[in-house]
């Protein structure tokens, strides 16, 4: 029979978010709202999708910083080909097609190169925001409208956004790979150890390279979903935040930083305590600035409670 407080250990982020729609509930009644929660899981789809391909880059011991960013820009190109054209698939191919482009212009600078993903990732946070800028000029806006924009953005089933539910796939989709397949293993292990990973007979560069695609596709995603939901693109978007938030979703669900360790339904949990922090602090019309405050809190005593708790694994492993 497993050790009760071990498993209590490794569930905690279940309860602690359980308890927190608790006291946001007993604070303000429509927290629980089927309108409010079916609201919840629409804000939390882009954050989702830049948490889902941020989980894999971290569990192979690496992490990208232009997803954020990246994000904007897709949604910018998708935006652009929507005016030039009237219609959505070609932006959508183009999107898909530059997402997995700069995952791997990155995967290579990391895995062929060897130069840090922090600097590699960092650059191209610079460079998608820039770029953003030259093709929509600052206080330009693109409007979207048709019935693709309306269905991702605003439709629903049984009171779940569409957006959502494509959310849940993918997180069905990466379970599935990550816990099922040999590329999933050999994520870990490269997380784990590159130098023992080789000696397996796993290609590091391969499964690197990877990673930085599996984000890039998810951060293009994260673009069509996000200006889908809003109807519009425009520079200046707050990138970044939905890139703080992803990693903060990761962190709390218990993905160490330091790669090897994490779970998908754990990353999961994250996103959902994430989501109705976001949206619980606008409820109760808390001020942006004290709402980042404490947020960062949240993140920091989770990176303490998750590093404790490899650490005491390790005691236990020995």
């Amino acid at each position: 029979m497993p050790d009760l407080s071990r498993v209590m250990r490794e569930r905690n982020i279940i309860f602690v978010t359980l308890a927190l729609c608790l006291v946001f509930y007993l604070i303000s009644p429509r927290f629980l709202s089927l309108d409010n929660m079916s609201a919840i899981s629409r804000q939390i789809v882009p954050i989702g999708l830049i948490a889902l391909g941020q989980f894999f880059v971290v569990v192979s011991g690496n992490i990208d910083l232009s997803m954020g960013m990246g994000s904007v820009l897709f949604a910018i190109v998708l935006g652009v080909f929507f005016g030039l054209t009237g219609g959505v698939a070609l932006g959508i191919v183009a999107v898909i097609v530059c997402s997995l482009a700069l995952g791997f212009f990155n995967g290579v600078l990391v895995a062929k190169l060897g130069l840090p993903a922090f600097i590699v990732t960092l650059s191209m946070l610079f460079s998608a925001q820039g770029l953003s800028g030259l093709i929509i000029p600052r206080g330009q806006q693109i409007f979207l409208m048709g019935d693709f924009f309306r269905f991702i953005g605003a439709e629903t089933f049984l009171g779940l956004y569409w957006s959502f539910l494509f959310l849940l796939a993918l997180f069905a989709l990466a379970w599935v790979v990550y816990n099922h397949t040999s590329w999933g293993a050999a994520v870990i292990a490269v997380g784990n150890s590159e130098e023992n990973a080789r000696l397996a007979g796993v290609n590091v560069d391969r499964v690197k390279i990877g990673v930085f695609m599996v984000s890039g596709l998810c951060s293009g995603f994260a673009g069509i979903m996000l200006s889908s939901r809003m109807g519009f693109v425009q520079p200046g978007l707050d990138g970044n935040g939905l890139l703080l938030d992803g990693i903060a979703a990761i962190i709390i669900g218990g993905t160490l930083i330091l790669g090897g360790r994490g779970t998908i339904g754990g990353a999961f949990w994250g996103l959902l305590f994430i989501g109705i922090i976001n949206n619980a602090l606008n409820l109760l019309n808390v001020e942006d600035v004290w709402h980042q405050v404490f947020k960062g809190a949240v993140i920091l005593a989770a990176l303490g409670a998750n590093w404790l708790l490899w650490q005491s694994r390790q005691v236990e492993a020995h």
